[in-house]
This record gives structure tokens, sequence and C-alpha cells, in this order.
């Protein structure tokens, strides 16, 4: 498919020439796509991808034939080493967020009215509902509570709570259609 090896088009990219690095990305595109499905990584598809490009880029710049080793192999090293700092990152993130979530809850969450309709909507909702299903959808939907804080706040398993959620939705849903 190709009529330049690896070697002839990283000595081109090194002399600057922007038509060879076009190849090399078209080249190892499909392989950068399987390595961030290998580490499930789908859902950050198009940030990883551009971040495999940069990386090819730099394995291409970086490359020595001398110490004989292929440059398809240099550059799924590179790449799987940063699939695996970012998998840290996220777990890091995560184990952040986890450690934080009361803080966030209490201080990330809407504190003024989105328009002028909003207390109508509320109070359309009020009629509805349950007591128990309102102050699950309101803290829930209205003010983005995560559902762990819920479970603390309504002292409910969390089973009822998202039970709670959903009857409450399709309540509003099945009111609002018609």
């Amino acid at each position: 498919m190709y009529k330049h090896n690896d070697y002839e088009i990283i000595d081109l990219i090194k002399q600057g020439n922007e038509d060879a690095l076009k190849l090399m990305v078209n080249k190892y595109e499909r392989f950068i796509a399987k390595k961030i499905h290998k580490f499930n990584l789908a859902y950050h598809f198009d940030d990883l991808k551009q971040e495999c490009i940069i990386i090819l880029y730099r394995s291409v710049m970086m490359f020595d034939e001398g110490y004989n080793k292929t440059f398809t192999r240099f550059f799924e090293m590179n790449i799987e080493r940063h699939m695996m700092s970012t998998i840290n990152k996220f777990k890091r993130q995560s184990e952040l967020k986890y450690f934080y979530e009361d803080s966030i809850a209490e201080n990330v969450h809407a504190l003024h009215e989105p328009s002028v309709y909003y207390q109508l909507h509320v109070d359309e909702i009020e009629k509805i509902l349950t007591p128990f299903e309102f102050k699950v959808y309101t803290l829930r939907e209205l003010k983005n509570q995560t559902i762990s804080l819920l479970v603390k706040q309504c002292n409910e398993s969390e089973k009822s709570i998202y039970n709670a959620l959903y009857r409450a939705k399709a309540k509003i849903h099945a009111y609002f259609k018609d």
C-alpha cells in the first residue's frame, strides 16, 4: 500500500517534509485507534488520537536506527506508556473526586434559578409527585447532587433513591406529555 518503508519516511520527516508526516500519520492511524481501544479509552478517542499523533511525531524525531529496533515497536512502546499514564491520571482524578465528594456536592450545585419559569415548574412538579419523590428529584435533577449524598440525606438505600427518581421522571414525562 505504501511505496516507502518507515526509515525512508522518517528521513524525509526529519528533513522537514510535511507530506511525509501526513503519510506517516495515515499509515499509523489504524494502529493508533487499535491501541486506544485496547486500553478501553474509546470514550476519549478524539483527544487521545491527537495526543498519539503528537507522540508519533516525537517518536519519529527521537528514533535512532542504531538501537536495532523497528520504528513500529518503538512507537508502540511510547504509545502504551502514554496510555498507561493516561489511565493513572484518570484514576487519580477519580480518587480526588471520591475524596472530596462531599465538599463538591455542597459547593457545586445550582445556586440560582435558571429562568423566570423555574419556580412555576417546581410548583407544578410538586403537585404530581409524592414528598419523597419530589425531594429526590429536586436534589438530584435540579441541584445536581450525587446519589451517594442523597442516600445519606434521605437515609434510604441507593435502590430506593433510583426507584423514586425513575418514578418521578415517569410521572413528570406523562404529565407534561398531554
